[in-house]
């Protein structure tokens, strides 16, 4: 049982995606909201009505320039990644949730130091972040509903309609920027489209930053999903995925789906960095998937793993089991460990403290440095 009624709970975020990242936990803590960090490009348009009117978590829009006025307002703010005035955050504990697996550049980057617990998917992120801050493996809350009959049911009636019963499915899930795959690979995707379902989850960057990326064909056999659209339930009604370097790799992975995987010319990632060697979507790449690289051909590489589904996803249950808990209930998890925080049972140590007074103080000479140049240029 959880003491979480007795404290103030808000979940930070910035576009659809990292809503539904928290909806599953925030909906489990009675009194929780989800404030939408407003920018100037009005990202809150990107929120769907559904959304905005959910009867689970209510909805907060707030100023991006006035972040900092919500510190104090609650004890607990949860975060997947940084937000505004973040490093200025003194009053209110600072709980983060991991956003994903991929470009470990920056999700165990020094910016975890202004938390005072980060909530891991398993003991491989839990080392590399404990550095930094306190540190706990919980599982994803998300992946909580992947264990119920009930979720399921309801992703095949929800998407029945639009698929072909005698194909397959495929569900391709790009990253979005320099290293999406949309522009190699997209055209040889969208052709399968007479043997498959063809499904394109497009990133949540891609759908808000990069909209003329993509060109939409209209087929029956392919269907459009955007940055409002769950990439849980797709999945539940996927047989392949493809991806390239995107965190979606990870979520295939932990749903037992066989997972191809498209390759940059090694060139082109040279000059990339957002990842580096360490990175799991590089030095474990063999084990994340079958790779396909463009001069191969795609329609033989499905057809390959159509018929050794089995091997592949035994490999990739090797690093399933490395990266993630195999318990389903990490929103109970989760919930225990906000608890302890503010039992005062999540201590910061020495270093931990040292690194974040060092890293807070970057981030003060960063954004003095920016307003100076703001003020030269004008």
């Amino acid at each position: 049982m959880n003491n979480s009624e007795s404290y103030s709970i808000a979940f930070v975020g910035w576009n659809p995606f990292q809503f539904i990242q928290i909806k599953q936990l925030a909906a489990s803590m009675p009194g929780s909201v989800f404030v939408i960090e407003k920018k100037k490009n009005n990202n809150v348009d990107e929120f769907s009505e559904e959304i905005l009117n959910n009867n689970e978590v209510p909805i907060l829009i707030w100023e991006q320039k006035d972040m900092i006025k919500l510190d104090g307002v609650f004890d607990i703010v949860v975060a997947q990644t940084m937000f505004m005035h973040l490093h200025m955050f003194q009053k209110s504990k600072i709980v983060m949730l991991q956003y994903g697996y991929a470009k470990e550049v920056h999700n165990f980057g020094t910016w975890r130091a202004f938390a005072d617990l980060t909530l891991t998917y398993g003991e491989y992120a839990t080392k590399k972040i404990s550095h930094f801050c306190p540190t706990v493996a919980v599982g994803n809350p998300r992946y909580d509903l992947w264990h119920e009959i009930y979720f399921h049911e309801k992703a095949n009636k929800k998407y029945e309609k639009l698929l072909n019963k005698d194909k397959k499915t495929l569900l391709y899930m790009p990253t979005w920027g320099e290293l999406s795959s949309v522009d190699i690979f997209l055209d040889a995707i969208l052709e399968l489209s007479d043997r498959y379902n063809v499904l394109l989850k497009l990133h949540h960057n891609t759908d808000i930053l990069e909209k003329n990326r993509v060109d939409i064909k209209k087929d029956d056999n392919i269907h459009y999903f955007g940055a409002t659209d769950d990439a849980l339930d797709l999945l539940s009604i996927s047989d392949i995925v493809i991806s390239d370097y995107s965190g979606a790799i990870f979520d295939a992975i932990y749903c037992d789906k066989p997972v191809i995987l498209l390759d940059l010319p090694e060139k082109q990632l040279e000059s990339i960095d957002k990842i580096d060697e360490h990175s799991l979507e590089i030095s474990s790449r063999n084990e994340l998937g079958y790779r396909v690289n463009a001069s191969m051909n795609l329609s033989d590489a499905l057809e390959y793993v159509e018929k050794n589904s089995n091997t592949i996803l035994e490999k990739q249950n090797e690093i399933k089991e490395k990266l993630f808990l195999s318990e389903n209930n990490s929103v109970e998890r989760a919930i225990k460990e906000i608890d302890a925080l503010i039992e005062g049972k999540h201590i910061t140590s020495q270093i931990q403290s040292y690194i974040k007074e060092s890293v807070r103080e970057l981030y003060v000479t960063k954004r003095s440095l920016a307003i100076l140049k703001k003020k030269m240029k004008k």
